[in-house]
């Protein structure tokens, strides 16, 4: 992808590259979408060719009105080893989950053990300051990256409007 300038739209400035560039196609900065991409192709699936397993996941996290606020995404790596996508549409609150994996209706319920790596891109990491074609983002990323050592009951923060990926072992 070229990166490219602000330009103005239907609604205002902005790009569709990913990254903000210049008009000789230098790179000012990444956009939230470079981020929540690495996010997704380098932390939640395993980059290469191996085979994933995509799995339903629920979530029961509601506002008032009864509208999801935070979404999950699961899969199976071909390292064995469980990533969680959770997407946090609330713009306003951090949210605190637990996680229960299922195989079947019925079976015993599984969570994470041991380390699980965490790793969070949202508004704490970037906030775009619209100022027309000088439009910049300052936080400009890059996600945080945790390691936690997990059991059953372990509570994970899911931050306000972001993507947090859970990758670990379940038992």
């Amino acid at each position: 992808y070229l990166p490219l300038p602000l330009h103005r739209g239907c609604d205002g400035w902005g790009t569709f590259s990913m990254q903000v560039g210049t008009r000789d196609w230098s790179v000012k900065q990444p956009t939230a979408q470079f981020f929540a991409a690495e996010l997704i192709n380098k932390d939640w699936v395993q980059p290469g060719s191996g085979l994933h397993k995509l799995f339903l996941a629920t979530s029961d996290i509601k506002d008032a009105a009864g509208h999801v606020l935070v979404t999950a995404y699961a899969v199976v790596r071909p390292d064995g080893k469980r990533s969680l996508m959770l997407v946090n549409r609330d713009r306003e609150h951090d949210h605190q989950v637990s996680i229960a994996f299922e195989k079947a209706k019925g079976d015993r319920v599984q969570g994470f053990t041991g380390p699980v790596r965490v790793v969070s891109f949202g508004s704490a990491q970037y906030h775009w300051h619209p100022d027309g074609a000088n439009g910049y983002a300052d936080p400009d990323g890059p996600p945080v990256t945790s390691n936690v050592t997990a059991n059953r009951e372990t509570m994970y923060t899911v931050p306000k409007a972001s993507i947090t990926v859970l990758t670990g072992r379940v038992q």
